[in-house]
């Protein structure tokens, strides 16, 4: 037989612990009591006959208790046969053989009369005996609530102690034992119901594949995919994708973040991680999907002693790593980790063999945009021919989850409004509620007549300008103060090619600047509304010419590829000097268009006095000049 097989088993090596364990605590115990009752008798043995006889049966003479005055009279009387004194506590026998007791009085420091301090000299004349005894006056019931008190006393700092630590106990054991993590329903959602991210998509594709077959990918050597790195800006739809590639594959779903491995105690991070990824083989096929997972944080480097803190998030790190290095080909359970800076993800997560693939997701494009308030606009209760179009271009740079809470608001200002269903006008201005960065702001109350007008005028200069030089489509203007902007002209570009032309370029610095060129034709002078425009022409043209090779002093060099030492004052003179003289050109063109369809802009500037905001058709029949010839 096996010798192995003989040693007992780890359970009952802990049960033998435990017995020897309580016996020797049990010996320990005896031996004390045992110890104690020896004491004691020697210590009575020494004593004399008059006080073993006092300290025998102590309750015979403290059950007849007398005054102090009246053992005094008995003691002169010469009635009093012994006397055991045990503190300020008296035993005395009578010569008539009464057992009593008394408590002397203590009448202060340099008393005297003290009778305590006489005794021995009465106990010579009087001839009773005296002595000193060891006795304890208090009752059963005294002792046992006395005894009590000093034992909680003894023990009140070993409970607390004891209290203290059974709630860290409980406490860690709820974290990795209690807070177990929780197997979600198989998803639903296929890559169909995605709005975009294409390229996300097709990627994950390639994983949803191997999935649904891997041994097929085994077969011929491929290797299983580990992990997966989605990055991209908040809100592009990183969780939602993950569900997709779950429901495609008929795969199960683990939902955590970075933060979910994080605690105070030591070691309960790691037994999270474990925990996380035996429940993922346990429902394999499985994906895991890990929500900010730079919050995992970075291995410390090594050059300073680490701090406990740190120590630990390499534990968790190193302890993820083992358990991905751990997949085998047929383990069927992939991991994702969701981004929003990829840079902060440890490199060795990010090797191969780990997290395999890097996905990156982006903002959706217009078309998807229109299809995103297409989708969210028919769950709730929106009118009728909205212009999506028209909306999808002027939420630039929107994430679904931006769009998701646009058409939200916009339904909460309909219902605020008492209004039945959500209008486009609702849309717009929850818009502009995001991109301007606030609501209505109080400025509107303290602007006068005359300031309202000019700033008309300086948006419907914008607005004219960007129509006749196709700077763009001009979407909507308003007049209501938001943030720090007085006023706003929307006009996004007819696609969002990643290219700029040169035209285009030109016409958009003669938008900028034709709201101050307006405030000159309609009042003959300007304002500082127009600080802003100047500052985003500036910088434009001076790009255009030093960065874009639009100019003629540099012609094909581009300033941000010289270094700085090299620029010197001649050459920044020479690029100030030819993109102050391409602003001078882009003010002439404006101030040509603006003065040739002037009446096209008073017409636009009395429109937005009467209506504040314009948008949609009379907007574009004013631009186009379609209204004035109705007119």
């Amino acid at each position: 037989m096996d010798s192995a097989s003989n040693s007992p088993s780890p359970r009952l090596r802990q049960k033998l612990l435990i017995a020897a364990a309580t016996a020797l605590v049990l010996l320990g115990a005896l031996f004390l009591s045992r110890l104690q009752e020896r004491t004691a008798s020697e210590m009575q043995a020494r004593k004399n006959a008059t006080a073993q006889v006092f300290e025998r049966a102590p309750e015979q003479w403290l059950a007849h208790p007398r005054e102090a005055s009246e053992f005094e009279r008995s003691v002169r009387a010469g009635e009093v046969a012994a006397v055991g004194v045990s503190g300020p506590v008296v035993l005395y026998t009578d010569r008539a053989g009464h057992q009593l007791s008394t408590r002397l009085i203590d009448c202060g420091f340099n008393c005297k009369n003290e009778l305590g301090s006489h005794l021995g000299e009465l106990s010579l004349a009087q001839g009773f005996a005296l002595t000193d005894i060891d006795v304890d006056p208090r009752t059963a019931g005294q002792r046992l609530i006395q005894s009590l008190d000093h034992a909680m006393g003894v023990m009140a700092p070993l409970l607390a102690f004891v209290g203290v630590a059974g709630l860290l106990i409980w406490f860690q054991m709820r974290g990795t034992l209690g807070a177990r993590t929780r197997l979600a329903e198989k998803p639903r959602t296929r890559f169909d119901d995605v709005i975009g991210a294409d390229e996300a998509k097709k990627a994950l594709r390639r994983v949803a594949a191997f999935m649904k077959d891997p041994r097929q990918y085994v077969a011929v050597g491929a290797r299983a995919p580990r992990g997966v790195l989605l990055d991209g800006p908040p809100g592009t739809g990183k969780t939602l994708l993950t569900k997709a590639l779950a429901g495609e594959c008929g795969a199960s779903f683990i939902s955590v973040d970075g933060s979910h491995f994080s605690s105070m105690f030591y070691g309960a991070g790691i037994n999270k991680v474990r925990e996380l990824f035996k429940k993922a083989r346990e429902a394999a096929p499985c994906i895991i999907f890990i929500d900010e997972i730079d919050g995992i944080g970075r291995r410390s480097s090594g050059k300073e002693a680490p701090g406990g803190g740190e120590q630990e998030q390499n534990r968790i790190i190193n302890r993820l790593l083992v358990e991905m290095d751990g997949f085998s080909s047929l383990d069927n359970v992939v991991v994702i980790g969701a981004t929003n800076h990829v840079d902060n993800v440890d490199e060795a997560m990010r090797r191969p063999g780990r997290f395999d693939l890097v996905v990156r997701t982006s903002l959706p494009t217009a078309p998807e945009r229109e299809q995103l308030f297409g989708l969210y606009l028919g769950q709730v209760k929106a009118t009728e021919g909205m212009d999506l179009p028209s909306i999808a271009r002027t939420a630039v740079g929107m994430s679904p989850a931006d769009i998701a809470n646009c058409v939200n608001r916009a339904a909460a200002y309909a219902a605020e409004a008492g209004e039945t269903r959500v209008s486009q006008e609702r849309v717009y201005q929850s818009l502009e509620t995001h991109q301007l960065g606030g609501e209505v702001s109080n400025t509107k109350s303290v602007i006068t007549p005359e300031t309202l007008r000019r700033i008309a005028f300086h948006e419907s200069g914008h607005a004219l300008v960007a129509h006749v030089l196709d700077a763009g489509s001009v979407e909507r203007v308003s007049i209501e103060p938001r943030g720090p902007a007085l006023g706003v002209t929307y006009v996004t570009r007819p696609n969002e090619e990643p290219l700029y032309g040169e035209r285009e370029l030109r016409s958009r610095l003669a938008m900028m600047l034709a709201g101050r060129e307006a405030e000159l034709i309609a009042f003959g002078n300007a304002s500082s509304g127009a600080a802003d425009d100047l500052k985003r022409a500036s910088e434009l043209a001076t790009n255009m010419i030093g960065s874009l090779g639009f100019g003629k002093t540099f012609g094909l060099l581009s300033m941000a590829g010289v270094p700085r030492e090299l620029i010197g004052p001649d050459v920044q003179k020479s690029l100030l000097d030819e993109s102050r003289q391409l602003l001078e050109a882009a003010q002439a063109e404006c101030r040509r268009v603006l003065e040739d369809k002037r009446e096209r802009l008073e017409a636009l500037a009395e429109l937005l006095l009467g209506q504040e905001t314009v948008s949609g058709a009379p907007l574009k029949d004013v631009l186009s000049g379609e209204a004035l010839a109705t007119a």
